[in-house]
């Protein structure tokens, strides 16, 4: 059996992202995050309409831009989502 020496611990642990969500810090350790999992942090066990929702991010890699239904983004420290849900009639 291997021991672990502290460079494989350091390693092996996750990085830990602090990201912003609709004005509110939130740790996330994925490399990636999809639509679906920002509207979930964004208002959680909430229906919502994934047509009408709309994901858009800033700070992240390359230019601002909106995420879609179904699609995810690399996650970057201190990158911003605001996620503003379907209008109800």
């Amino acid at each position: 059996m291997k021991t672990m020496t502290a460079a494989d611990a350091v390693a092996n642990k996750p990085k830990i992202f602090k990201i912003i969500v609709n004005t509110r810090e939130v740790s996330w350790t994925e490399k990636k995050i999809s639509f679906e999992q920002v509207v979930e942090l964004a208002f959680p066990g909430q229906p919502y309409d994934p047509a009408g929702t709309l994901v858009e991010y800033s700070r992240g890699h390359g230019p601002d831009h909106s995420l879609r239904p179904g699609k995810n983004v690399e996650v970057k420290e201190g990158m911003v989502f605001d996620v503003e849900p379907a209008n109800r009639s």
